[in-house]
């Protein structure tokens, strides 16, 4: 991977092993997937996750997932030794029916016009799940926001409190990612959510562990979960409605230290193309390390006049300063839903 963030795809049915079993130990209500359940669509994909995600269910723990991007293409392509070659995609309604029984198909509230859902986790704790992807290309349809704010109405009604989840953000968490990151109707999903006191959204797709909270709600987005350190995020709510959120690691570190060898190898692709110099080396440690603790959601120190040896106005060097920049701590926060 490259071209991509670095995400470690050849050791992911290691790491989902290690994750379903933390998952049995630490028994939660639900675990939630907000989407990008496949590289690209690849309906063998969908299957295998699936399959590593059946024991939870059997264990009583909630799986409850949404679509993603990436997730329902009829003409995908698998990534083999030999090469990239064609194979079996997922339509739509393909995605609806493999993934019945992790959310939508077994959902109080079902949208018609969507794979948008409302379900109970527990008590008095609800999830409202969003798709915005399934033929709808990033927004969240006309039909569904209404089909949404007469669910969460009829929830309300019932002293329910609410968690939202979606795979693209609310908000733009990065300036350099706005076009294609952001619900490009977000403005009217936050419309409802303020409406109703919905103040927690759970959101993916920017790939990168990220907090950020705007007109009274809060969004989690999710750093990828193929992406080094092998991260998950651990909500845990209170009866009273508190709240507290932190990340943990796999607590396999040779599966750890792998990725990181995949993410540095990827970072150093991308860096090394706008990057030069007899200071090369010494660079490309400074990238790594901004590039690697910034995805995973806290820059913990960096080396200033390491910096210094980098070009003013140059593409990446302008990423590492936002970067540094920022900094927060976007691993745990705290609040009330």
């Amino acid at each position: 991977m490259m071209k991509s963030d670095g995400k470690a795809t050849h050791i992911m049915d290691k790491v989902m092993d290690e994750f379903v079993e933390e998952m049995k130990e630490l028994k939660p209500d639900a675990v939630v997937i907000t989407g990008d359940l496949t590289y690209n669509g690849e309906k063998q994909s969908h299957l295998e996750l699936r399959s590593h995600l059946v024991p939870l269910q059997e264990e009583g723990i909630k799986v409850y997932v949404t679509v993603g991007n990436h997730d329902t293409l009829t003409s995908p392509y698998a990534l083999l030794k030999e090469g990239a070659v064609e194979t079996e995609g997922t339509s739509p309604m393909e995605g609806e029916e493999i993934w019945s029984d992790f959310g939508y198909g077994k959902a109080e509230y079902q949208d018609g016009a969507s794979s948008s859902y409302l379900t109970r986790i527990k008590d008095d704790i609800w999830l409202l799940v969003l798709d915005s992807n399934n033929g709808s290309s990033g927004s969240v349809r006309q039909k569904t926001l209404t089909w949404m704010e007469g669910a969460i109405k009829a929830v309300k009604a019932k002293g329910g409190k609410i968690i939202c989840a979606t795979h693209q953000n609310l908000f733009v968490h990065n300036p350099r990612y706005t076009f294609g990151y952001q619900i490009n109707n977000s403005s009217s999903v936050l419309t409802i959510l303020n409406k109703y006191g919905i103040k927690l959204n759970l959101s993916g797709h920017l790939h990168i562990q990220h907090i950020k909270e705007e007109k009274g709600v809060k969004e989690i987005a999710a750093e990828s979960f193929a992406d080094w350190p092998l991260q998950y995020g651990i909500l845990e709510i209170q009866d009273d409605g508190s709240y507290s959120y932190c990340t943990k690691e796999i607590q396999n570190k040779d599966l750890i230290e792998e990725a990181q060898l995949i993410f540095d190898a990827s970072t150093s692709y991308v860096f090394s193309k706008s990057l030069q110099g007899e200071d090369m080396d010494l660079m490309m440690e400074v990238c790594q390390k901004l590039n690697r603790e910034y995805f995973r959601g806290m820059v913990d120190g960096y080396d200033e006049g390491a910096l210094e040896l980098f070009p003013k106005g140059n593409r990446m060097t302008n990423y590492l300063e936002l970067i540094i920049s920022d900094t927060s701590d976007h691993r745990k926060t705290e609040g009330t839903l």
